[in-house]
């Protein structure tokens, strides 16, 4: 296989991918500029699959912990003497202490049957107790059979949910046995404590019976219970929260698919809300497609310590921009960072704003923000070693769709080449989503190869409003497809993409578009549908069932008048007009589109088409976390199928 078209020097190639380094979590140290960091580096400069905890103070760095398995979720103390941090052995995760001073050893606090949750420890006020989401019970034997009686019972990543149920423990410090504070027997989303120590705020999906997530309030003396807010856990989103320094707390409202998500604050003593972003623009949390660790990307409701302001990310166009919301008095979003990148806020101490920026041409590093001089100090560089200029410059493409509705999109032109380029239409999943300012390894392999590649951020995607964003599937079929194509056509009209020469390219919703536009127009001379899904009636099997009856704006099951539609709406049902060679990347532990690879594959098949199938074992359905063998083969078959038939 090639890497590169004949005659290109590419600086970067997918053995590169062994030096690429992901951020995967981060903590202050209070009262310091210091940052405990979980990246994937042993060595600072090539990669390895599991995180691994480093230390940065001013311009030293130093590994932190370098025993054996992944280590994550870092979590410091309050007199910033230890830290707490997950670390995964024996094929579960326990949580560890170790001081942050020298290089002492960690010691492991728990022995969990079923290990420790992803969300991770918190430490308590005093520093005397930490909790964790987790669970005791022993290990479900997964060679038997089991019977399935809830209406959520399986996640995409997770597998099934009654061997990822958590609750939450307080585990002393010091050492000792660990107490169960909550028994809602679902899976914890978050925790934090109260700030006098006596409560702790939570959230839990996927209890029984329920298809709901609630925010709950738990007393660490009695372990007695309460809600504070809740609503459906559409695709496992759930709801965040904080405490505020009085007492109260700051939650978000419930992601609805296509609309915006706001921030209310409750007063717990008077049960009385107040919508704090009533009117403000942007999507509060808005999902901009990542080309690297989808985890690195977390969403967090950051509360300064005087209680003033909270700091979220919105996403406003093809940026995710850091907003300072006041919690008392007038309603005020400000933003504090820049548009043209991402900026993600990730923990605070005194008047230091802990972020994680990114942009088109930048991976992740994190940044420390002086809230008072607004200097921006960068505390990381984890790729600056090889990563040293990309390959293509950003060219904006904003353009009229149709229905004279404005659009808006870039071109990454490729340094190597001449005008007009073999183009890559690079089409984003969701569909409620987003490109934009964040990095994507896909693009940097492909414009080094010589390819421009195409972002446009059709109707359905988020950041644009919610009248930018229709609900029903059979909608998005006319209007994101048309987006699309008069993309291609701007790009070719500004000189930039070669109109013989432009491939499609799509995850999840981009491989459902892919598929549909190769069945439905003759513009394109090869595709890739990796994770896609291209049959209605199958994507019910998905782990989001309820997610798909509401796209298709139809209950299935009432006869053949019920599934028409999903036939209708199916790329694959137009397989044999398929117009164009295509490549399906199948990944075999993907719970969100199961077996739709497949599906199509056969009926290209059967239908006499040039199609190829590459299948990723144990793969779910966001690929950039898999093992470096999976993702160099996969970034190598992608190059592969564009030289063969977009050069």
């Amino acid at each position: 296989m090639s890497d590169t078209p004949a005659g290109t020097a590419s600086a970067y190639t997918p053995n590169h991918l062994a030096r690429f380094i992901d951020l995967l979590g981060a903590a202050l140290v209070p009262g310091t500029g210091s940052v405990l960091y979980a990246a994937t580096t042993r060595d600072g400069v090539s990669a390895c699959q599991d995180s691994v905890l480093w230390f940065a103070d001013g311009n030293a760095v130093r590994l932190f912990s370098d025993g054996e398995g992944a280590q994550s979720r870092p979590a410091v103390s309050g007199d910033g003497t230890r830290a707490a941090f997950l670390r995964a052995a024996g094929g579960s995760r326990q949580l560890c202490v170790q001081p942050l001073a020298g290089r002492g050893q960690a010691t492991v606090l728990t022995r969990f049957g079923r290990g420790t949750g992803p969300v991770g420890p918190q430490w308590s006020p005093d520093g005397q107790s930490i909790a964790v989401d987790a669970c005791d019970a022993p290990p479900r034997d997964p060679t038997l059979p089991y019977r399935v009686t809830q209406p959520v019972w399986r996640a995409d990543g997770i597998g099934l949910l009654a061997d990822a149920r958590t609750d939450i423990f307080i585990v002393p410090a010091a050492g000792g046995p660990p107490r169960r504070l909550t028994f809602d027997d679902g899976i914890v989303s978050f925790h934090a404590w109260s700030p006098d120590g006596s409560q702790i705020l939570y959230g839990v999906w996927a209890t029984p019976g329920s298809r709901d997530y609630e925010i709950k309030v738990a007393d660490c003396r009695s372990g007695m219970t309460r809600t504070v807010a809740g609503g459906p856990c559409l695709a496992m989103t759930t709801g965040l929260a904080a405490w505020l320094p009085d007492g109260r707390i700051i939650y978000s409202s419930p992601w609805q698919i296509n609309k915006r998500i706001d921030l209310t604050v409750l007063d717990p003593a008077t049960s009385a809300t107040e919508n704090r972003t009533a009117g403000s623009g942007g999507q509060v949390f808005g999902v901009l497609q990542p080309g690297f660790s989808f985890g690195t990307l977390e969403r967090k409701i950051v509360v300064d310590p005087a209680g003033r302001h909270a700091y979220v990310f919105i996403q406003q166009g093809g940026s995710l921009v850091t907003h300072r919301v006041a919690l008392d008095g007038d309603i005020a979003v400000e933003p504090i960072t820049d548009p043209g990148s991402s900026v993600i806020p990730v923990a605070i101490s005194g008047r230091r704003l802990l972020t994680l920026q990114t942009s088109f041409t930048v991976p992740p590093d994190l940044h420390l923000i002086d809230l008072d001089s607004d200097q921006d100090t960068q505390v990381t560089r984890l790729n600056a070693h090889w990563l040293t200029e990309p390959p293509f410059a950003v060219r904006s493409l904003t353009f009229t769709g149709a229905d004279q509705v404005e659009v808006e999109g870039w071109y990454l032109e490729p340094r190597t080449g001449q005008r007009p380029h073999p183009t890559v239409l690079s089409i984003h999943g969701g569909p409620f989503a987003a490109h934009g300012a964040v990095f994507s390894v896909d693009d940097l392999l492909l414009t080094a190869a010589g390819y421009g590649v195409l972002h446009i951020n059709y109707r359905g995607s988020s950041g644009y409003g919610d009248d930018f964003a229709p609900m029903l599937i059979e909608e998005l079929n006319s209007s994101a497809p048309a987006d699309l194509l008069q993309g291609v056509q701007a790009a070719a009209d500004r000189g930039l993409a070669d109109t013989s020469r432009i491939a499609a390219f799509g995850l999840s919703f981009g491989g459902y578009l892919t598929t549909w536009l190769l069945t439905h127009s003759d513009r394109f001379c090869a595709g890739i549908a990796e994770c896609l899904h291209c049959d209605w009636a199958g994507m019910l099997g998905s782990d989001i069932p309820e997610v798909v009856a509401t796209w298709t704006g139809s209950l299935p099951g009432h006869g053949a008048h019920s599934m028409t539609p999903r036939a209708q709406m199916s790329p694959a049902a137009y397989a044999a007009a398929c117009c164009a060679p295509l490549l399906i990347i199948a990944h075999e532990a993907d719970l969100r589109c199961p077996l739709q690879g497949d599906i199509l594959y056969n009926e290209l098949q059967l239908a006499g088409k040039n199609a190829e199938m590459l299948r990723l074992p144990g793969v779910p359905h966001v690929p950039y976390g898999a093992g470096l063998p999976t993702r160099i083969a996969r970034a190598r078959a992608m190059l592969d199928w564009m030289n063969r038939h977009a050069a």
